[in-house]
């Protein structure tokens, strides 16, 4: 009876700790995509001392680690604007290829290696309002996901190891899971102009007020934000990728809705900034970067997925 348990236990073990597996990584390609919003092109606050300036600059004055010093002195600081795109585009490529699952191993020996001089920037940051084991755990956690080769979980590295019907069925998961988050962007952003510059956030910008009045933010998950265009058009393309996940013969389809996503992430992205409408009235200025990221994911997974799935060989009876 023991080993009758112990077997049906190892039956169970197996798949919950795929989905755990996967889940984390979906997770972490979260927290690089909420992140994103506040590295705001061109200057990065460099013209206003905020944003990612103000903590690549408090390194001159508090840093554990006399080469980082330096090399923020002498490299980073004086080519600061280039430094603020490489960090928005590495952090982009993160968020992209970790929430699908693609080359998963690599990318998180990248993800790893970034956080370190993320820690060494707010270790002594001087408001002291960094918890700097949330970076010690940033790294643990990519290494997690490089050891157990997290895209074979719930990602796109397992489905391109088995067949074009896996392909087709995890098509279909990408496609509705964008209409979902269409259909949720478009109840955030019934309140905003059609097709105008003002956004409405995905996410939550939860707070309190303090004993003076003012609104202390610190609930802020800010994934996504919508105004009812691209909501719509999120709906769309995802649905082209659930019709083209019906068969091999309907591929295109799908081509057609990945297409879709890659000009969507593209035109956003060139765009650099939204006018984040929130909730207390205020308009702020935010980088587009987690939009692009999410539609370049539903592009990549799209394209990889098809054709995946048009490989299925047609049975003899069918020629």
């Amino acid at each position: 009876m023991t080993s009758a348990l112990n077997r049906h236990v190892a039956a169970m073990d197996e798949p919950a700790s795929g989905w755990i597996i996967g889940g984390a990584r979906i997770l972490t390609g979260l927290l690089w995509l909420a992140n994103l919003h506040w590295k705001v092109p061109p200057a990065f606050g460099e013209d206003s001392g905020g944003g990612l300036y103000k903590y690549s600059e408090s390194v001159t004055r508090n840093s554990p680690l006399a080469p980082f010093t330096w090399v923020t002195e002498e490299l980073i600081l004086p080519n600061f604007r280039f430094f603020g795109w490489v960090t928005l585009v590495v952090e982009l490529l993160l968020a992209m290829l970790l929430l699908v699952g693609y080359r998963t191993r690599i990318v998180a020996l990248v993800g790893a290696a970034w956080s370190v001089p993320i820690l060494l920037s707010v270790i002594y940051y001087d408001r002291a309002d960094e918890w700097s084991w949330s970076y010690f755990m940033m790294i643990g956690l990519h290494l997690v996901l490089f050891a157990t080769d997290a895209g074979r979980h719930l990602g796109i590295d397992g489905v391109l190891a088995r067949n074009g019907d896996a392909a087709r069925r995890s098509l279909a998961i990408v496609g509705s899971v964008a209409i979902a988050v269409g259909v949720l962007g478009l109840i955030v952003a019934r309140s905003v102009s059609f097709a105008g510059s003002e956004a409405a956030l995905l996410g939550s910008d939860a707070g309190f007020a303090n004993p003076d009045g003012d609104i202390v933010r610190r609930w802020e998950l800010k994934f996504l934000f919508f105004n009812p265009l691209w909501a719509l058009l999120t709906i769309l393309f995802g649905a082209l990728l659930v019709i083209g996940a019906r068969s091999a013969r309907t591929v295109a389809v799908a081509l057609a809705g990945a297409t879709g996503f890659g000009v969507l992430a593209i035109v956003v992205f060139v765009t650099q900034t939204f006018d984040y409408l929130r909730d207390d009235g205020q308009v702020q200025v935010i980088s587009t970067a987690s939009n692009a990221a999410l539609w370049g994911a539903l592009a990549l997974a799209g394209v990889l997925l098809a054709r995946r799935s048009s490989t299925v060989a047609v049975p003899a009876s069918e020629g």
